[in-house]
This record gives structure tokens, C-alpha cells and sequence, in this order.
């Protein structure tokens, strides 16, 4: 009888080790590895690009910016104003409370803006893809691309 607690107690323990990680990994698939590798790179910052896919002239924030005229924190050493010009966007900051990053059409983070969710990155806004939908149908730049039409930004406590 004691040999056969055992045994079981064993196999109890080795599936509560192997069992939920085997689940988990199921569960994510494929879908999750773009989510893990941009997780694997925080460094608590938005990044911008000028050109799709991560390409051009780059900047990166760690806090809000009132005026994407004045360029990053001094984060890249090549930043230019990216006010009207980025076509690519990452979000890298530290997962936690205000991970998210609105993005506004106007400066001084107001009007119509998008949210870029922690994790994330948007390649190629070229394509029109992404738009400003969030806030009141009157405001300036509603249902307009995003591309090449960011002024300012702020992060958030969700998307």
C-alpha cells in the first residue's frame, strides 16, 4: 500500500511540474511569439520610426510628450522632430500599470487619438490600417490614418 502512495504522490507531482506548462504553451501557439519577443525587449519606452518596418530616422520616449516637434529623451542619438512623420511604431515599455500609449492627433495629447497596447508594434501604418477612432466624432482628425499624423502622446492604463 505504501508503494502505491508513492507512486501516486510521484506522478501527481510530475504532472503538476510538466502538465501546466505543456497547457500553457498550447494555449499561446503561434500567436503569442510576437507579444514574447517584443516583451523580451522592453526597455520602457515608446519607439518611432520614420519609414515602415523600423526603418528612417528613429526616436523613443520614456514618459509623455506634449509635442512630438521636440524630438525623444535623447533616448537614440538620431532623432529628429517626428511630429506628421512616423510610419512605424513599437511599444516596449515595462509591463505593469500604464503600459499602453495613447496616440493623438493634436499636441498636448487632446483630440482624437489611437492606443497602441503593450507589446505591441505597428510595422506599417502606410497602409492606412490604423486610424484615430477613439473620441467624438466632431474632433479633428477622426477616422484619419495614423500614419504620418502623430503630434503627441501619453501613456495609459489600458486600451
Amino acid at each position: 500500500m505504501k508503494k502505491l502512495t508513492l507512486l501516486a504522490t510521484g506522478a501527481a507531482m510530475l504532472f503538476a511540474t510538466v502538465g501546466p506548462v505543456a497547457a500553457a504553451q498550447a494555449a499561446d501557439g503561434p500567436a503569442a511569439a510576437p507579444r514574447a519577443a517584443a516583451a523580451a525587449a522592453e526597455d520602457g519606452r515608446l519607439h518611432a520610426w520614420a519609414d515602415p518596418n523600423q526603418r528612417g530616422a528613429h526616436c523613443a520616449w520614456s514618459g509623455n510628450s506634449r509635442d512630438w516637434d521636440y524630438g525623444d529623451d535623447g533616448a537614440t542619438g538620431n532623432c529628429q522632430p517626428m511630429r506628421n512623420l512616423a510610419s512605424s511604431l513599437e511599444n516596449r515599455g515595462f509591463a505593469g500599470g500604464y503600459d499602453d500609449v495613447d496616440l493623438y492627433y493634436n499636441q498636448d495629447q487632446s483630440g482624437v487619438y489611437a492606443c497602441l497596447g503593450h507589446g505591441d508594434a505597428w510595422q506599417d501604418l502606410s497602409g492606412g490600417d490604423y486610424i484615430f477612432n477613439n473620441g467624438l466624432w466632431w474632433w479633428s482628425g477622426k477616422n484619419e490614418s495614423v500614419n504620418d499624423n502623430i503630434s503627441s502622446h501619453s501613456w495609459t492604463d489600458g486600451c
